[in-house]
């Protein structure tokens, strides 16, 4: 009697149904393009790929006007940035920015404001006489600038400080190559768990970007023979409430970096970031090692094996 009573009331404080854990909502990303050095389709094509393969994102595409259309279809081009949660930028203009003032205005307010950006490679060479995205991407290259528009991040025994270099160049680079990024030592969401030095698959190195070099944290570095130092490779920037993640990384050409799997997991997790502030996307299998690459379409990165 005892045992039945016993059964009965263990029935009695079981549920009848568990629901099953709920995934988080999607981040929304909005990606900017339309104008480029690279091949922007290309790009592009690349990066929803590898956003919506690890399932934590819902991609758009905001194209904008070409340089040669008229004042009116540049003042009606007028992206949402409000509806996202992040912009990720595929666009570079070569210096000038077209962008009606009205846009301008709606990035600034939107980033500052708490939302996030994504600047990779060329992006920053983007808007040289736009103040507020110099802020924005902390260090950019080329687009017209001058050593008026900042200074250098140079790394002196380990730490990371401005070099005005007035005589200094406003972005470079060599031959693609293969290179090892190497963690900075600063600890942060997007390379939490990531190995302390990995090689990237053959790719632009990027050297001797400028600017206002205001509220950046350099993550990764990655040693340019040209100019016998390190150079800066992932960078948050804090503007306003917002969250900025830069890589100069990601040239789309001859070769295939952005389907280098280290590329792909810093893209992701710092397109997280950025929207979020916390990252759960986990490191992958077969991460690139410090001695060997590791380079997949993004359909076949195994991030949840």
């Amino acid at each position: 009697m005892l045992r039945l009573a016993a059964c009965t009331l263990a029935l009695a404080l079981t549920p009848l149904s568990q629901d099953p854990p709920t995934e988080p909502a999607k981040v929304r990303v909005l990606i900017v393009d339309g104008q480029n050095n690279h091949d922007w389709k290309k790009t592009t094509a690349a990066t929803r790929a590898t956003l919506l393969a690890c399932g934590r994102f819902e991609v758009d595409v905001t194209t904008s006007p070409s340089d040669r259309e008229a004042k009116d279809a540049w003042a009606a081009w007028t992206p949402a940035f409000a509806k996202y949660d992040v912009v990720f930028s595929n666009y570079n203009d070569g210096g000038k920015c077209l962008w009606s003032d009205a846009t301008k205005k709606a990035l600034v307010d939107f980033v500052h404001g708490g939302g996030g950006l994504v600047i990779v490679h060329a992006a920053n060479n983007s808007s040289g006489d736009w103040p507020e995205y110099n802020r924005m991407i902390g260090v950019g290259g080329w687009g017209q600038r001058t050593p008026a528009h900042g200074k250098h991040l140079r790394r002196v025994e380990g730490k990371w400080t401005q070099d005005p270099a007035p005589d200094g160049r406003s972005g470079s680079h060599g031959p693609q190559h293969a290179f090892v990024v190497e963690s900075t030592g600063a600890e942060h969401p997007v390379t939490d768990g990531l190995p302390t030095r990995w090689l990237h698959a053959k790719d632009e190195l990027y050297d001797s970007l400028r600017g206002p070099c205001e509220g950046v944290t350099v993550l990764a570095s990655a040693f340019c023979k040209r100019t016998d130092r390190h150079e800066p490779i992932l960078m948050t920037i804090a503007y306003g409430k917002g969250r900025v993640f830069h890589t100069p990384m990601g040239h789309v050409g001859g070769t295939d970096p952005v389907h280098c799997v280290g590329f792909q997991t810093v893209v992701a997790r710092g397109t997280e970031w950025a929207a979020t502030g916390k990252v759960t996307i986990p490191v992958p299998k077969g991460f690139p090692t410090a001695d060997a690459v590791s380079v997949v379409a993004p359909k076949d990165v195994r991030w949840r094996e």
